[in-house]
């Protein structure tokens, strides 16, 4: 297979790394939405109401149903409001600017951003205050204003860790490369990834084992190949992701197949796309990348 032709899917498979945590299987999303559905009707109390609601809304705006999304999200703002809850109205606040951002109304997600950053200084939440940064990065990212949201990106990450969100540092972190990677610095994003490692290994198996995949497909996209090779095999093993393990193995095979090890690759190959199978369906990217891997790993010639 030629050099080109695995940097092409490698930097494929590194643009689904990074939003894996926010691109779960709609299968799992939807059993968790329809099991709070089913509880939701029993629930008298106001608050617990409200943080159910935020909880659909929330599985709602990743499976796609915005509009579903948008009626869940005011009325949390309503129960909120009503139980004197000032954290949970700012919570909800945030997720209806993310909406407003994804949705591309970046006027709107500003004036609801406004508010929300407001709740976080009247409830003095770091969380909240977090929370607020990640949102004001997408959107200078967005602006193409990339120093900015750079800089939010990270504001956001260190608030993350100081309350112990790993997830929110994920995503803040991720943000940060992603942006850096818009502005043209990969050598940053790669030094940037290095030091994180270094951190997840201790606190986060599976953060750890992500960005291990995600520094090897940068590496991989960039030609250094036993850069890459030596990266993943630092892979822990120990996450039971089935997402990380399927991506895993289909890395793993474009770098043995990069290296002259067909046979091992389309094994490898395989079994990537059998676990893909099973979690995504036809349509989604994750799917038709794994079928890619598969036949250029199958019918390189070497």
């Amino acid at each position: 297979m030629s050099s080109d032709k695995i940097g092409i899917l490698s930097k494929k498979i590194l643009d689904l790394l990074w939003f894996i945590n926010e691109s779960k299987p709609e299968s799992e999303l939807e059993k968790k939405k329809n099991t709070l559905e089913y509880y939701l009707p029993k629930i008298k109390d106001d608050h617990e109401r409200a943080e159910t609601l935020l909880e659909i809304g929330k599985l709602e705006c990743m499976i796609g149903k915005d509009v579903e999304a948008t009626g869940r999200f005011y009325e949390c703002l309503r129960l909120f409001r009503r139980s004197g809850d000032r954290f949970g109205m700012g919570k909800t606040l945030y997720n209806i600017a993310f909406l407003h951002i994804k949705r591309g109304k970046i006027d709107k997600a500003e004036e609801t951003l406004k508010e929300c950053i407001q709740f976080a200084d009247e409830c003095d939440s770091l969380w909240l205050k977090a929370c607020c940064h990640e949102l004001l990065s997408k959107i200078f990212a967005e602006k193409n204003e990339y120093c900015k949201a750079i800089e939010n990106a990270l504001n956001a990450f260190e608030l993350f860790s100081i309350v112990g969100d790993s997830e929110g540092m994920s995503r803040a972190f991720q943000n940060a490369c992603i942006y850096l990677l818009k502005k043209g610095e990969t050598d940053k994003v790669i030094d940037l990834m290095k030091k994180i490692r270094s951190v997840w290994k201790e606190e986060d198996i599976c953060n750890y084992d992500l960005i291990t995949l995600q520094l090897s497909a940068l590496l991989l996209s960039k030609g250094y190949i036993g850069e890459s090779e030596k990266v993943i095999a630092e892979f822990k093993d120990e996450c039971k992701d089935e997402r990380i393990i399927a991506f895993k193995n289909l890395l793993k095979a474009l770098i043995l197949s990069a290296c002259g090890m067909k046979d091992e690759a389309v094994k490898l190959a395989e079994r990537g796309k059998k676990l893909i199978e099973k979690l995504y369906h036809k349509k989604d990217a994750r799917y038709k990348i794994a079928g890619e891997v598969l036949n250029a790993v199958k019918y390189s010639i070497l």
